[in-house]
């Protein structure tokens, strides 16, 4: 028996490698951990005006991942006030053919999270469905009805990506329309034009796609899905008529109580500059109010008016640019809310509010002309200059909308430094810095003169930052330039000393892009094109020598350019550091060119100068 037992214990160790051999096998990994049989998502108008979303499902899990964490519930957010939802199915069939119904107490009513601490919008549900009878290979059924009552959305309108976070099989987005109507559309991305026909007196819109993949995890795509098949539809052709379904509510009559009208007053005492002062009440409807994030279609596209979410102290993003624009307009600042939307979805002849992703205020003063604030973090330039492809869509009571495209931005930074090394060692100097475009703190520096300095990285902090020598601005760009003193400047190592170069941090460095995968499926998306420069020059004392290897790296390719120069002279040591970025959008084709720049750019070596202290 002694015998045996080791021969048992080996069988079982050879057993478990192998088993751990299987499961570390790629082949044996599945793509996905799930993926979609069927999704149907239809949209009813009803002779009546009131409509229905139904959405049928049938949902394969692969992993176990797939119900422990991202697919064993389904939330389904409506507003029992003008809604109602009806279950027509809920089963599960598990992996051996069994078909589990789902019991009536996995349907349970909670508040959305993104109402939490909302009481205006306390009426607002979220259906939980619980999943029962999961496991691998089992395939989750659903199929609900949310049907709205008449008259509290403004059109049939929807947004529909056609593509998910899982493989689909077969995807079909249905429109129905009463026969004497007709439904506007705009297709993206291979989408591709509807199946018409009828069916019980109603016009029938049918995009079927079939065996889709998932949506790519890869980060920096273009934002909002935008490069993914897309439908965009509505039983409206007038989007000025959509619109008056905003503002001839009576939020945009911009009216504000006594109380509210006396802080601002209070305000304007102290700020007697129009854009200080709009840029005051800025702050203070972002600091003080806070902010809700409740879509607009779940209260009906009904907005609560700026007296409301001033005392309830709190606002949706729309709401936000209500209270703003009427307490600047009691300031007598020209003001208008704001819609957003992006450029690649919008069609002034499609009657849609689905197609809106933000809001903001656009405020008209003296010297700074038109300027776009956010409701969300005060904005450093005008997001007119910031925003990129987006169509900005003024609205004001009793006006027709205005249309703005804003194009892609453009930015450029140019940093420049002259400095002398003393023996102790301390660096000594004049750094100057010009900012154009996008990147151009031009309402930050309203707000502080300081944001300029204080948005420089690298060796220096804005304290070794000493005065402001010169300084201009305007809304294109700003230009400063400082003293430079800075009593301990190198990071050492025995003999070894390091100088990290300085650089603006609100640059390509805000935008996160560090480590880049070897290869790319989708575009990337930058949030502006443009270029930034660095020029610098080091006086060293007696007995220093530069360890980093003079030379020059120059690249250009379809991405852009960029180039590193390292030359000394004598005790001068120069380096000019550039980058130029010529497209925002950055095709797969092109991946490799982007990547090659951006790797140079980021590479630590390339950002420090090396110098021996003997």
């Amino acid at each position: 028996m002694k015998k045996i037992i080791p021969f048992i214990f080996a069988f079982i160790i050879l057993s478990a490698a192998i088993v751990q051999a299987q499961n570390m096998n790629p082949a044996n990994t599945p793509s996905s951990d799930a993926k979609y049989i069927s999704l149907l998502k239809e949209y009813t108008l009803n002779a009546d005006g009131s409509m229905d979303f139904r959405y049928v499902k049938e949902q394969k899990l692969i992993t176990y991942r797939s119900f422990h964490s991202l697919y064993g519930e389904t939330f389904v957010t409506y507003n029992p006030s003008f809604q109602k939802l009806k279950i027509n199915k809920c089963f599960t069939m598990m992996a051996d053919g069994k078909t589990v119904e789902t019991p009536s107490n996995a349907f349970n009513e909670i508040l959305p999270s993104f109402a939490a601490g909302a009481p205006p919008f306390n009426e607002l549900r979220d259906m939980v469905i619980t999943h029962t009878g999961l496991e691998r290979g089992a395939v989750i059924h659903l199929d609900y009805t949310i049907h709205t009552a008449k008259g509290n959305i403004p059109a049939l309108m929807g947004n529909e990506i056609l593509a998910e976070n899982e493989p689909v099989e077969d995807l079909t987005v249905t429109v129905k329309i009463p026969q004497q109507d007709k439904i506007f559309y705009k297709t993206l991305n291979g989408a591709g034009e509807p199946v018409k026909s009828t069916e019980n007196g109603s016009e029938v819109y049918t995009w079927n796609i079939k065996n889709i993949s998932a949506i790519s995890p890869e980060d920096f795509q273009k934002s909002m899905y935008e490069a993914y098949p897309r439908v965009l539809f509505s039983n409206s052709g007038s989007r000025s008529t959509v619109l008056e379904y905003l503002t001839t509510q009576a939020s945009f009559e911009l009216k504000v109580s006594d109380v509210m009208k006396a802080e601002v007053l209070a305000l304007k005492k102290d700020n007697p500059d129009l854009l200080s002062l709009a840029l005051k009440l800025q702050g203070k409807v972002i600091d003080d109010i806070h902010l809700w994030p409740v879509p607009l279609k779940y209260n009906g596209y009904r907005l609560h008016t700026a007296e409301q979410a001033w005392n309830s102290m709190g606002a949706n993003l729309p709401e936000k640019a209500v209270l703003l624009a009427a307490l600047l307009e009691a300031a007598g600042i020209e003001a208008d809310v704001v819609a957003v939307a992006r450029d690649a979805f919008f069609d002034e002849k499609l009657g849609t509010l689905a197609d809106i992703e933000d809001f903001i205020v656009r405020i008209e003063v003296k010297d700074a002309g038109v300027q776009y604030l956010s409701l969300v973090s005060p904005n450093n330039q005008d997001l007119g200059r910031a925003l990129s492809d987006k169509v900005f869509i003024a609205l004001g009571q009793g006006e027709k909308p205005e249309y703005q495209h804003s194009g892609p931005a453009k930015f450029s930074v140019n940093m420049s430094g002259a400095f002398l090394v003393s023996s102790d060692p301390k660096i000594t100097g004049e750094l100057s810095l010009g900012i154009a475009g996008a990147a151009n703190p031009y309402l930050g520096l309203y707000r502080d003169k300081n944001k300029m300095k204080n948005l420089v990285a690298g060796e220096f902090s804005k304290s070794d930052l000493k005065e402001i020598k010169l300084s201009q601005s305007s809304l294109e760009t700003s230009f400063q330039t400082y003293t430079v003193m800075d009593e301990k400047p190198f990071r050492k190592d025995s003999s070894w000393v390091y100088f990290t170069l300085p650089y603006y941090s609100s640059g390509i460095d805000s935008w996160g892009i560090k480590t880049l995968p070897l290869k790319r499926l989708q575009s990337v998306e930058i949030p502006y094109q443009g270029e930034e420069n660095y020029e610098y020059s080091l006086t060293l004392p007696a007995g220093w020598l530069l360890f980093t290897p003079e030379g020059k790296v120059e690249l250009s390719n379809k991405a852009g350019r960029y180039l590193i120069e390292i030359k000394q002279d004598g005790n001068k040591v120069t380096i000019s550091r550039k980058i130029k970025l010529t497209n925002r959008i950055i095709p797969p084709e092109n991946y490799n060119d982007f990547k090659t720049l951006m790797d140079n750019w980021n590479d630590p070596r390339k950002r420090e100068e090396i110098f021996i202290n003997k």
